[in-house]
């Protein structure tokens, strides 16, 4: 069973799911409104996340991503204080493809849409997710080289992810405190994180695997 910090396996809390419709988006012609509501078939989304998805969908780069995601399945962003979301504010379940995102008074909606572009690109590789867990549950990776590969996934993901925050406060679509920060190398968040205890949560889930 996969259980790890960003990944995250947990129950379903009872939630109302709603399938977003664009109601707010602005498609500028026929195409790109066609391209936003193809974007949201198969997105199930609390209604607490509502405007956040909405606010992303105003990015191109953002619908192509979760275009992407849906040829995989269907995927569902729900609204849940658990421990590892109030941990780290949003989590992906690869198994039950939930991005779970912890919502509070504190919150303000430029990060919740950081969380959810990050989280989306980490479902973005869903395969490769799942293909590290099967290599460890064979014995075809060790340890060490796990914590690195979901590590260094993580690392691409932030700067993906960035990058469309980015191209979304320069439009006027996202707000400023979209922007998600990032390290310069990899070795730079590789040390952030195994300091923090990311890592070592990993490591943990490489146990389980076996």
């Amino acid at each position: 069973m996969n259980k790890f910090i960003v990944f995250f396996v947990c129950a379903f809390n009872i939630f109302t799911p709603f399938t977003y419709h664009l109601s707010g988006a602005q498609p500028q012609n026929q195409s790109q409104t066609k391209q936003l509501e193809t974007s949201t078939q198969g997105v199930n989304c609390s209604p607490q996340l509502q405007k956040t998805l909405q606010a992303i969908l105003k990015i191109p780069e953002a619908i192509n991503l979760i275009n992407s995601i849906r040829k995989e399945g269907t995927i569902s962003i729900v609204a849940k204080n658990n421990y590892l979301s109030k941990q780290f504010g949003a989590v992906w379940d690869p198994d039950q493809r939930v991005i779970y995102i912890e919502v509070s008074s504190d919150r303000t909606e430029g990060t919740l849409i950081g969380f959810l572009l990050f989280e989306l690109h980490n479902a973005s590789v869903n395969y490769r997710i799942k293909e590290l867990n099967n290599m460890a549950s064979r014995g075809e990776i060790n340890k060490e080289k796990y914590v690195e590969s979901m590590e260094y996934l993580e690392y691409i993901n932030s700067l993906n992810a960035s990058r469309i925050a980015q191209i979304g406060i320069r439009m006027g679509a996202l707000p400023w405190d979209s922007h998600l920060p990032t390290y310069n190398n990899f070795e730079d968040h590789f040390n952030a994180q195994k300091m923090s205890g990311h890592s070592d949560c990993f490591a943990r889930n490489y146990d389980m695997c076996l």
